[in-house]
């Protein structure tokens, strides 16, 4: 069974993106896994599909590395929408459906400008002992749940640091994502982001930057545009407004691009 596929990279993030509308691509854990597997198959951080939707122009979901499905996943939903263009989409505002979550995307040159939502589940300063040390966690839900560290040295170990948050009995029994974060300049923060469902670091995490972004409006007392610069050197655009602690109109810019496309037989 031969399908079509398109590789995409959101600031190296990268997916591998089929055109499911029919709804018969097989769906299976092992076959995202072979086809995320960097020897064994095409090679990425996860498998997003595009299908119908009743509710938007689209709906889009992502399977990771593991074979686990995500809720939404920020640099795969610019990748969707800039290789929607390529499909005959053509809407000055595009609606996409997730998991959770309906949201706006716009087109802007090789850009893509995603609504992200209003953040839930805001933790700020969670204490959590590691070692002999306490640290003080920003916890909150930017379509996939992030716990978020500021730190002076952006590298440390986070392949010690990230499975420790990640699998914590605090975020039982779903688990979180986790990023490293250190601030730049005033309105320029680095971060690394060890992802749930890769169990790894990536080169870059949209809804971990959006994450970390509104931890440090809050840690910082900063206004948006903040910039998230990420694992890759690419850099993400966070736009917010900030009033009595409450966020609204957050939006993500950031990068899409293609790498390449090509026929794969799927085995499940």
């Amino acid at each position: 069974m031969r399908w079509l596929f398109a590789k995409y990279a959101g600031c190296g993030n990268d997916f591998i993106l089929f055109d499911n509308r029919r709804g018969d691509f097989p769906k299976s854990p092992r076959l995202f896994q072979k086809l995320c597997h960097r020897q064994w198959g095409i090679g990425a951080d996860g498998v997003i599909l595009l299908e119908l939707s009743t509710q938007a122009h689209a709906r889009m979901r992502i399977f990771n590395a593991d074979g686990s499905e995500a809720e939404m996943c920020g640099n795969g939903i610019r990748c969707l929408v800039h290789w929607m263009q390529s499909l005959g989409f053509s809407q000055t505002v595009y609606s996409i459906e997730t998991m959770q979550r309906l949201l706006k995307a716009w087109v802007i040159g090789q850009d893509v400008r995603i609504e992200m939502g209003s953040p839930t589940h805001l933790q700020w300063n969670v204490p959590i002992d590691h070692e002999s040390t306490s640290l003080r966690i920003h916890s909150l839900d930017t379509g996939v749940p992030h716990a978020i560290l500021f730190v002076s040295d952006i590298e440390a170990n986070l392949k010690q640091l990230g499975p420790f948050i990640r699998h914590h009995p605090y975020w039982s029994p779903k688990g979180t994502n986790f990023s490293v974060v250190k601030q730049l300049d005033e309105m320029t923060f680095a971060i690394r982001t060890f992802e749930r469902g890769v169990e790894d670091e990536t080169l870059a995490c949209g809804t971990g930057a959006t994450a970390a972004a509104l931890a440090a409006a809050h840690q910082f007392k900063l206004q948006g545009p903040l910039r998230m610069q990420t694992r890759s050197g690419d850099c993400l655009d966070i736009h917010f407004s900030f009033q009595n602690g409450q966020f609204t109109d957050v939006t993500m810019t950031g990068p899409a691009v293609k790498i390449f496309q090509g026929e794969v037989d799927l085995y499940p």
